[in-house]
């Protein structure tokens, strides 16, 4: 996991003509930010500016790369496309059991991986626009990831650790009562600072 100052990182962000939001009024102006592995095999996780930089996976977990989803198996399995999505996330449940950022208020680009073989095949002929639930959650607690169960992510960006999650989404309540429960995602890749 890299982790670029917060420099370099807003540099990428505008070059790519990604909006940066700072406001030195108001406090918790959140700039979400993923920076996918230059590696395409998934295997483990790898005024005054305040940045956090928490492990999480920006890939579908091996199970799922393997066996898409039942609803989703003709297509396959959905990698999210780097880029920005602004105002796509809120708040909310994530499959009716806690609280989030999931993916309901605008559409997201991804690929769709259909030939199971555990590596992640980004082909622009797979490309697909829509709602597909790619939300942002937790891992386990203490990031303790059982081996054998390996189905923690069909497409979500996914904390590796529990407590760095509710640290997070205790920054995303208070930027919702500040700017409202709107939240933008900006997936980059390592490439992107080289």
């Amino acid at each position: 996991m890299i982790e670029p100052g917060v420099h370099k990182l807003m540099q990428v962000m505008q070059n790519k003509g990604y909006r940066v939001y700072e406001n030195d009024l108001v406090d918790w102006n959140l700039n979400i930010v993923g920076i996918r592995n230059k590696n395409l095999v998934p295997d483990r996780f790898l005024g005054e500016w305040f940045i956090n930089y928490y492990p999480i996976t920006t890939d579908p977990s091996l199970y799922y790369l393997h066996n898409p989803a039942p609803e989703v198996r003709h297509k396959g399995t959905a990698i999210l496309m780097e880029g920005q999505y602004l105002g796509t996330y809120e708040i909310n449940k994530h499959k009716n059991s806690y609280y989030a950022l999931c993916q309901n208020l605008h559409t997201v680009r991804v690929f769709r991986d259909n030939n199971k073989d555990g590596t992640l095949n980004i082909h622009p002929s797979t490309i697909e626009q829509g709602f597909f639930g790619i939300n942002i959650h937790k891992g386990p607690k203490n990031g303790n990831w059982d081996t054998r169960n390996t189905n923690y992510s069909a497409g979500c960006q996914v904390f590796a650790d529990s407590r760095h999650f509710n640290e997070f989404m205790l920054k995303c309540r208070n930027g919702a009562n500040s700017f409202g429960n709107k939240f933008t995602y900006t997936l980059l890749n390592e490439a992107d600072f080289d």
